[in-house]
């Protein structure tokens, strides 16, 4: 998850950029439009799933720590970074609205307004995602150190103290289940669950385009044919990998 977050996070980043560019140097406003919309809905997905990231991983590893009497540091530590991803996601994201928002508005009233003001905040919503993707990286990254650690330190323990935690049938399997395949499909089950989430929000930059903006000729073919893709694709890897889906009672490895 690590490594998907990292790559995502730079093609968000591009594609805000684009946007920018597209709205400082193109002629086409629409365009512009779609580039933003895209980028947006993007940048916000992301943000999403820094949430989703430690949320579940410190459930995870609250649960695992208390039933191995491990050391409470390591669920101290994933709440942290919880603390420090979570304002900054929060923050892009009402950013990401606003300039949309505006945008928007500009477009609606066929740019009679403050073009200055928008731009600045387009500005501002780019640098300030930045930051926020530069932050959550490293919190996911260091995150998943952590995990990896708690992992290790659990396989131990149960090799150790086999019979101490016999009693748990949460923690039967849990060494067969911490090895590279399971992570990995786990990882890929995670991203089957994103990308339908992605795709059922395609429909708000058509709904935001047509009936907000007013631009009521808008083609629903694009949206539709990204809409089917994303789902297409998500169901397929949820189905294909539903063996490593999490469920309660089921021992698995903690996943970054």
């Amino acid at each position: 998850m690590s490594r998907f977050f990292h790559i995502f996070a730079v093609l968000c980043a591009c594609l805000l950029f684009s946007a920018l560019m597209a709205g400082h140097f193109g002629s086409d406003s629409g365009r512009h439009l779609l580039l933003g919309l895209t980028a947006g809905l993007c940048a916000v997905s992301l943000h999403c799933l820094v949430f989703g990231i430690f949320t579940g991983a410190g459930k995870d590893t609250r649960e695992i720590v208390q039933d191995l009497k491990l050391d409470p540091q390591y669920a101290q530590t994933t709440k942290s970074f919880r603390k420090v991803a979570f304002p900054p996601a929060l923050y892009a994201i009402l950013l990401i609205a606003a300039t949309t928002t505006a945008g928007g508005a500009l477009s609606a009233f066929h740019g009679q307004g403050p073009r200055w003001a928008h731009f600045l905040l387009a500005w501002f919503t780019f640098l300030y995602n930045l930051k926020a993707f530069w932050i959550e990286a490293k919190c996911v990254r260091e995150n998943a150190r952590v995990l990896d650690s708690v992992n290790q330190v659990a396989n131990s323990t149960i090799a150790n103290r086999p019979e101490e935690v016999k009693g748990i049938p949460e923690l039967t399997g849990w060494i067969s289940a911490a090895t590279e395949q399971a992570e990995w499909g786990a990882h890929v089950y995670a991203l089957g669950k994103f990308l339908v989430f992605l795709g059922w929000n395609t429909w708000l930059p058509y709904i935001y385009i047509r009936f907000i903006m007013g631009y009521f000729t808008t083609p629903a073919w694009p949206f539709l044919g990204l809409f089917v893709a994303c789902l297409a694709g998500g169901y397929y890897l949820r189905w294909r990998y539903q063996a490593f889906r999490p469920r309660p009672g089921q021992a698995r490895s903690i996943s970054a």
